[in-house]
């Protein structure tokens, strides 16, 4: 059997614009990458800043179209869209969202898992509690015991978390006064990812057209896309790097450069 990366993250452009290099590196040299998104962001931009507006009540099925067609893009194998709330995640009951979770990683059958780092990259609410609700879903997820009717126990053998860089952070809200005003809105202080507490750091220079490529699959969220394009035209290496901090096996190993290398 090949191998297989599975992320499990909060919202339709999570995937891409978070992970998307990592997704495509890993699609591009045959692993089947499997990506489930737990809202369908219906909250978010309803398109607007020169893109055609979605009205409301139909952002969410828009949004999840986006991230179909983005995963097409990425080369996912599959893509599953859950309609947890958006903006309330960390409200619902925790039993039902992890019993989905639970299923769908026996289904796909993961190798590496991918989810949200602890402050949810940039602090945001529905993000650290997705992080939470897949890590706790990893664990049941192997143990044969625990609810047989959602399939076979399937036994995950690294698991990271998606972060923020310092450096990153730091020049980020230096570049976009508007974004540094919304991150102090939030309840959760962030976090300092520095080189010293990353798991693993992975150059996506190689595959950042095709990572822009995907993230024009999310129209609806034309206003975040035109951020990336002028964070991109003022440092261009902006997001050829992807950061992650390993939560399983070795929190304080050495940092990697490929998430399946110890696997071999």
């Amino acid at each position: 059997m090949g191998r297989v990366l599975a992320t499990v993250l909060a919202h339709p452009d999570d995937e891409t614009f978070g992970t998307g290099g990592t997704i495509i590196r890993y699609a591009s040299d045959g692993v089947a990458v499997h990506s489930l998104c737990l809202t369908e962001g219906d909250q978010g931009w309803a398109g607007g800043d020169g893109a055609p507006e979605v009205p409301r009540e139909k952002v969410g099925a828009t949004r999840a179209l986006e991230l179909a067609e983005a995963g097409r893009r990425m080369g996912t194998s599959s893509v599953t869209c859950l309609k947890y709330p958006d903006g309330g995640l960390a409200g619902v009951n925790p039993d039902l969202v992890i019993g989905d979770i639970v299923r769908w990683l026996r289904s796909v059958r993961p190798d590496v898992v991918i989810t949200w780092g602890p402050d949810g990259g940039y602090g945001h609410p529905d993000h650290i509690a997705a992080g939470k609700l897949a890590l706790s879903a990893i664990d049941l997820a192997g143990i044969a015991r625990h609810r047989p009717e959602l399939g076979d126990h399937v036994h995950v053998k690294r698991v990271y978390r998606f972060v923020a860089g310092a450096e990153f952070v730091d020049k980020l809200l230096e570049l976009e006064p508007d974004f540094a005003a919304y991150v102090k809105t939030l309840d959760t202080k962030l976090e300092r990812w520095t080189r010293e507490r990353i798991g693993a750091a992975l150059d996506v220079s190689p595959w950042m057209d095709q990572k822009w490529h995907a993230m024009q699959a999310h129209v609806t969220q034309t206003p975040d896309i035109h951020l990336w394009a002028r964070v991109r035209e003022k440092v261009p290496t902006m997001l050829a790097e992807e950061l992650y901090v390993r939560e399983f096996p070795d929190p304080h190993g050495p940092v990697e450069t490929d998430l399946f290398a110890a696997l071999a």
